[in-house]
């Protein structure tokens, strides 16, 4: 056999043995990717303060604008120790704070009338509105068990931008709540017949309660 053959045969051999004798590593390699933060959202709702008046239109010792809101002229009264009459006007003035915070999160306000179940006297008839913080009027009803809805959302891109869809929707910004005010009246007009005045006399009328309910909607037109 000639040497160069040989040396080829030697080299197969060689190769032969080390195939056999190792196993041939596959490449690989790794990384991690962050898992990242959600952070959740936010809804609340929750009256705050409370006041009341006395804004009967033909009383003469007032103070100009008295009412937060409605700005009618009056005078602050206490409910424990006030005494109504016919011909009287008064006024409460109940904060609100509305907190949304979740780029799709929209909201129904719901403002019911409960309890209170004394009968009210002939002529007494109350109201209530919602105003927002500049003091347009968005909602109103009577307190007699019906219910009034109001819609919100929170601003559509990121908490800082966009427009919700649906109109008459109060837009609540992303970092702090909405201030609504709630005004109560109670109108008791001199006017009223039916009624005696020893059946009202030194009556008790316990007005309704307000619950302001604030639940998540997902549907509308700002969905599909």
């Amino acid at each position: 056999m000639k040497n160069k053959t040989k040396g080829v045969i030697a080299g197969l051999a060689g190769l032969a043995l080390l195939s056999g004798g190792t196993t041939f590593a596959l490449w690989s390699d790794s990384d991690s990717i962050p898992g990242g933060t959600i952070t959740n959202g936010e809804l609340g709702v929750s009256a705050t303060s409370v006041g009341w008046f006395d804004v009967s239109p033909d009383r003469t010792d007032v103070t100009v604008d008295a009412t937060p809101v409605t700005e009618l002229d009056g005078h602050t009264v206490d409910l424990q120790t006030w005494r109504m009459v016919p011909g009287d006007v008064a006024e409460g003035t109940y904060g609100l704070d509305v907190t949304l915070v979740g780029d799709n999160l929209v909201a129904n306000l719901d403002v019911t009338s409960s309890g209170g179940t004394t009968p009210l006297p002939e002529g007494l008839v109350v109201s209530y509105q919602v105003f927002d913080a500049d003091g347009t009027d968005v909602t109103a009803g009577v307190l007699d068990g019906t219910s009034t809805t109001l819609r919100f959302a929170a601003p559509r891109t990121g908490q800082a931008a966009g427009t919700p869809v649906n109109t008459g929707t109060v837009v609540v910004d992303g970092t702090t709540a909405a201030d609504l005010f709630v005004v109560v009246t109670a109108d008791w007009s001199a006017e009223a017949s039916g009624t005696t005045a020893a059946s009202t006399m030194n009556a008790a009328t316990a007005l309704k309660d307000l619950t302001v309910s604030l639940q998540q909607d997902r549907s509308g037109a700002d969905f599909s």
